[in-house]
């Protein structure tokens, strides 16, 4: 089973390693880029996942930085979308808002044919 990382960078972009394409059983792991970047921020997960109850990671430690959820076995073929809510950013005290939600998704696609 492969991990697919989910990086919630300093900006507030979201960028998947190696991709944003996952396949049942795999792993996604959503991590806050360490080096500088937003200090907590609220995870609304996609569908998809085993657990799809929000969560909140911070940078104050390696552990609270990251999470790992599985793609649950009864995830139908298909784009699951989700959200990152991040923390008055300096940039959004220009506009008047005081939270920024980034979009993102998760491509389940077919598992490959299982050999006989």
């Amino acid at each position: 089973m492969a991990i697919v990382t989910v990086v919630i960078n300093k900006s507030g972009n979201l960028s998947y390693i190696p991709d944003n394409k996952v396949r049942h059983g795999d792993t996604v792991r959503f991590a806050i880029n360490m080096a500088g970047g937003a200090s907590d921020v609220t995870v609304n997960p996609p569908a998809c996942l085993d657990n799809t109850a929000s969560f909140s990671l911070s940078n104050t430690s390696l552990s609270a930085s990251q999470r790992e959820d599985p793609v649950s076995d009864g995830a139908a073929v298909g784009s699951y979308p989700f959200t990152v809510v991040l923390p008055d950013l300096p940039e959004a005290h220009k506009h008047g808002t005081e939270l920024e939600t980034k979009n993102g998704n998760l491509d389940v696609t077919t598992d490959p044919p299982k050999a006989v």
